[in-house]
């Protein structure tokens, strides 16, 4: 009777436990719901904590044993925070300014190739720690056992850039996630606003007449024949002539499709030049351990 008990017992919190599996798995990923919507809402507030960690690594040198490695370890995690940021930001805001053929070109490829994606993402990882997980292999276990791991992380480059090259259809390898520089976040836009609100109350004030100038010389002008509008030039208390021409011109590059912006290398000489230099720093760092 009491063995029955016992199993019953057993198969109850066996059930119990069978159905919160599910939520439990479901956890993680509810807490970066919840932490992506902390981080788009409160965009400014996160820039300046990052700012504030960024700081706070010319401080902690010198102040207590291992203080370095502390500090290094602090600028390592800034980094890598600001960049899931960054990733975060632009996926709800828009891009400041339209991206460069540096960053269409990388986000066409990481967009389209799953395998691209991920070696720049382990490339990029890398190259925020490596000098991290030098700094505690030296203290560990001295010269051999940092050259060790140089030695590792340039295997793994190697390969990534070379996953790369070879996704891109033997194209010269550039590297980026494609992510671009932070977007514009609304509270900055409310200050500029409010910034722009000032600066037309001091026009305002400046008189009346002052204003009427400088409506009539901003003054757009009509072609007669066609009804098409010229934009105003620039005055010399504005922009150049220079950047208000180039905002207007459209280059070769702005009108390619993504994947056109780096030529395919199509000669046996020119993919085996891109090979060695895939392969140079693992090169370096074996002669470097030879050394040792």
């Amino acid at each position: 009777m009491a063995i029955d008990q016992t199993a019953s017992t057993v198969a109850g919190l066996y059930k119990q436990a069978q159905s919160k599996i599910p939520a439990t798995i479901s956890l993680p990923s509810h807490w970066l719901k919840s932490y992506e919507e902390f981080v788009t809402k409160n965009a400014t507030s996160v820039g300046q904590i990052e700012s504030t960690l960024r700081s706070l690594t010319y401080l902690i040198p010198g102040r207590f044993h291992e203080a370095e490695l502390a500090s290094e370890t602090l600028h390592t995690s800034t980094l890598l925070l600001s960049l899931y940021h960054t990733s975060i930001l632009r996926r709800h805001f828009p891009s400041p300014s339209p991206p460069s053929p540096q960053t269409r070109y990388t986000a066409f490829y990481a967009a389209g190739s799953r395998l691209h994606s991920s070696s720049a993402i382990i490339l990029q990882t890398i190259q925020y720690t490596e000098l991290l997980c030098e700094m505690f292999f030296k203290r560990r276990g001295g010269e051999k056992a940092r050259w060790r791991l140089v030695v590792v992380l340039e295997l793994i480059k190697a390969i990534c850039r070379s996953i790369m090259f070879w996704v891109t259809g033997r194209r010269m390898v550039i590297e980026g996630l494609g992510t671009g520089e932070r977007p514009n976040i609304p509270e900055q836009q409310q200050s500029q606003n409010a910034e722009d609100q000032q600066q037309q109350q001091q026009k305002e004030s400046a008189g009346d007449e002052e204003i009427t100038v400088k409506e009539e010389r901003n003054k757009e002008w009509n072609m007669p024949r066609t009804g098409m509008k010229l934009p105003v030039l620039p005055t010399q208390d504005g922009e150049s002539i220079t950047d208000f021409l180039s905002k207007r011109v459209i280059c070769a590059d702005d009108i390619k499709v993504a994947s056109q912006l780096v030529r395919k290398i199509t000669s046996y000489q020119g993919q085996l030049a891109e090979m060695m230099w895939i392969a140079r720093p693992l090169i370096y760092a074996l002669a470097m351990q030879k050394l040792q």
